[in-house]
């Protein structure tokens, strides 16, 4: 059975490699690099299905990984329908509109965009 697939937005970890190295050996961990992570060309990745099918999200450090701006509609609804779990470092929410990723994460027909 092959790892579910984790996107890591950000740079490399600095700190509790042990302990990523316990996540990477159950998870397949995809990396985009930083010219990826810019908005424009992480909506074209994200369009492309450039990763295949992506189990989670995770942003292990709240410095880097935002490079691609506020998660709104335009980034939410070109997220694959396997997305089942975004993971984000620090405190708060304000940088995704969580009410539009309640309305993907619904079952049924994915909403229009717009």
């Amino acid at each position: 059975m092959p790892k579910p697939r984790v996107l890591h937005l950000g740079d490399p970890i600095k700190y509790n490699h042990d302990l990523y190295a316990r996540f990477a050996s159950t998870f397949e961990v995809i990396r985009p690099s930083t010219a990826e992570r810019a908005r424009p060309e992480f909506k074209l990745a994200l369009q492309e299905r450039r990763w295949g099918t992506v189990d989670a999200i995770f942003r292990p450090f709240w410095n880097t990984g935002g490079e691609m701006g506020d998660w709104d509609e335009e980034l939410i609804a070109l997220l694959p329908e396997s997305v089942r779990i975004i993971a984000s470092a620090g405190a708060g929410y304000d940088w995704v509109d969580v009410e539009c990723l309640a309305r993907y994460g619904e079952p049924g027909p994915r909403p229009a965009l717009g």
